[in-house]
């Protein structure tokens, strides 16, 4: 007891508005966790009103589209979520190429890793743009959505024609969040998409209460997402106007710098959303889309738990390669191995508590119309965890930099996951594409990344350090 309120007086400590000293080794540690957790704090401020408009919402849109619809509605966003590694990883390397650039304290480099970025992803959105124009009206829709009416079919295309422009808008408007999260400034992007969740939220009520189709369903719910994205872009480069990106800044240097890297993260998003994302669209095509809901609707209590692990250790990322850049060894193992201790004390309990409120909460939720068998929530509540613990992992192994063997091992792992989900779902139904994933993860992807980060701590060399930062290092430490 007097251990956990010594570390809760520890944590205390770092959560106040005024910036530390980051001249010396114990004032970038203290700074690093005082980023991280107000980037927590308004994570969890913005996922609270997230969640919430997600409680109203899916029950409202639910009764109001019906179960084919609904079902509909989950595989376009399953369809745009595996299309997310669109920008080619771009976002994800600009984010540790940003890291990088302030751990060195260098603004220069920083603008060049920014304007390169943001041409590079206007190159990307503008292809996407004519692509989509080229091909929309030669889909196979009844096929693609596995349903027997052709005007389902045809409000499913509609509404993929809505969501796939909101999604080659959003892709040069990445460069705003990603940049802020290379600063370790996420706080304020998570603060703007509180506002977002609300204007998304009152935008579907309006449309549910006018009659509007899925289309303008689904414009209404991704609305108040890219307009937030839009004024949080504004704060930043009028807070860091020295970050604007300018033609001048643009170097190829710096852009070949960033490619490399989002091509690896390109890789390994692609193995990602064919192994996690790929559920939805799984089910729709061996089982159709109506099982979808059976699926979707009880998975959804469960992403609540990689919320909630995700919104505490997603700012670790940046800092973790900060710290790298900067070689503070004993502060990067000291923060990886209590992330580790929190999200199991966090994920476990969740996990056990969603299971066996599954059935009540769901009932509450959409009515008798949808049930989930316990065994069902059973599988998901392992699902939670593990996926848990990966994120913890990947966090580490992101921020180091370590992405070639990352990429190959995910490649192999996704590949069997997708191939052990299609036979499971055959044979065991819906709960077959999440026993696929847990079985993936606990023979492949667990035991590559404890070898990568075991090799990569031992392998790790702090930079030289002066006599006052060693003292500050080894009190870190200690």
């Amino acid at each position: 007891m007097i251990n956990l309120l010594q570390q809760i007086g520890r944590v205390k400590l770092v959560f106040r508005l005024r910036p530390f000293d980051t001249s010396t080794a114990n004032g970038r540690s203290k700074e690093r966790l005082r980023r991280a957790a107000m980037t927590t704090v308004s994570a969890g401020a913005a996922r609270v009103v997230g969640l919430s408009a997600t409680l109203i919402t899916v029950p409202l849109t639910f009764s109001y589209l019906g179960q084919e619809r609904y079902g509909l509605w989950m595989v376009l966003i399953s369809i745009i979520t595996v299309m997310a590694f669109a920008d080619l990883g771009i976002g994800n390397g600009l984010m540790n190429a940003i890291s990088e650039a302030y751990g060195k304290d260098d603004r220069p480099l920083a603008k060049e890793y920014v304007t390169s970025a943001f041409v590079m992803m206007l190159g990307i959105a503008a292809f996407f743009a004519v692509a989509g124009a080229i091909g929309y009206p030669f889909l196979p829709w009844m096929r693609l959505f596995n349903v027997k009416s052709a005007a389902v079919a045809t409000e499913g295309a509609h509404a993929f024609l809505v969501l796939f422009s909101w999604f080659v808008v959003s892709i040069p408007l990445g460069v705003v969040i990603r940049a802020q999260a290379g600063l370790q400034q996420g706080y304020f992007s998570q603060i703007v998409a509180a506002i977002g969740s609300i204007v998304s939220l009152l935008s579907l009520l309006l449309v549910i209460a006018l009659h509007g189709s899925l289309a303008f369903l689904v414009f209404a719910s991704t609305f108040g997402t890219v307009a937030a994205t839009v004024l949080n872009g504004w704060f930043l480069f009028r807070e860091h106007r020295w970050l604007l990106p300018s033609w001048s800044a643009f170097n190829g240097g710096s852009a070949k710098k960033i490619l490399k890297l989002g091509l690896l993260f390109f890789v390994l998003q692609c193995a990602v959303a064919i192994s996690y994302t790929s559920d939805n669209i799984v089910i729709a095509q061996v089982l159709g889309a109506a099982a979808v809901a059976m699926y979707a609707v009880p998975q959804k209590l469960f992403s609540f738990v990689a919320m909630v692990v995700g919104m505490g250790l997603g700012p670790l990322w940046p800092a973790y390669g900060e710290a790298s850049a900067r070689g503070d060894v004993a502060w990067v193992r000291r923060v990886f191995l209590a992330s580790l201790r929190v999200t199991l004390a966090i994920s476990v309990p969740l996990c056990t508590i969603l299971a066996l409120a599954g059935p009540w909460i769901i009932r509450v939720a959409v009515g008798k119309s949808l049930t989930a068998p316990m065994s069902l929530l059973a599988v998901l509540a392992v699902w939670g965890v593990v996926s848990a613990v990966s994120t913890a992992m990947s966090m580490w192994l992101n921020g180091a930099g370590v992405l070639k063997a990352q990429a190959t091992v995910a490649v192999f792992a996704s590949l069997s996951n997708l191939g052990l989900s299609i036979y499971l779902t055959r044979r065991l139904g819906v709960m077959g594409v999440c026993l696929g994933s847990i079985i993936t993860q606990l023979a492949i992807t667990f035991p590559a990344c404890f070898f990568m980060i075991r090799k990569l701590f031992r392998g790790f060399i702090p930079v030289t350090f002066t006599e006052e930062q060693r003292v500050d290092s080894a009190s870190i430490a200690s």
